[in-house]
């Protein structure tokens, strides 16, 4: 290549051909007449940085779509007599073992109960209660299920007139 032949070249072949050490292979913006090197360096870094924008983006995207929503925990069950009738109107204590925090409602038709919305990593304790009479405590662990059913009997009343 002569003096004249180089100055036209591509800037790739320029420094090939003249033996300084550069790159050799031809860009895109090589062949664009009128781009200097500030502009080709300029359009990398904008397409660089549109490049990261979009993979911080999807990968943002996918840590949101890929994280469980955790599923709160129910205890549910019934109040029930020695003869495996359902008691109406007795009081239902859930007591969460971590925080101590106590909950306490009535028995609905049936001796039907619910608990709903709880922590499932703790353990709760429930224990009812019917006119002084008091039932078994059943523990619910954090092992156990999400919606765990627990039916709590309540004893006859003992007579102190024997």
């Amino acid at each position: 290549m002569t003096g004249t032949d180089e100055a036209r070249a591509p800037s790739g072949l320029r420094s090939a051909a003249s033996g300084r050490p550069g790159i050799s292979v031809l860009s895109l913006a090589d062949l664009v007449p009128g781009v200097t090197a500030r502009r080709r360096a300029a359009r990398g870094l904008v397409c660089l940085l549109a490049l990261s924008a979009l993979q911080i983006f999807l990968c943002a995207d996918n840590g949101l779509a890929k994280k469980k929503q955790e599923i709160p925990r129910t205890v549910s069950g019934r109040v029930l007599d020695e003869a495996d009738n359902g008691i109406s109107g007795a009081v239902v204590e859930l007591t969460d073992l971590q925080t101590g925090k106590k909950l306490a409602i009535f028995s609905e038709e049936g001796g039907r109960y619910t608990f709903s919305g709880l922590e499932r990593a703790h353990d709760y304790e429930v224990k009812a209660s019917y006119k002084g009479a008091p039932s078994e405590v059943r523990k619910a662990s954090s092992l156990g299920e999400q919606q765990l059913i627990l039916n709590l009997r309540i004893p006859p009343l003992q007579s102190s007139d024997k």
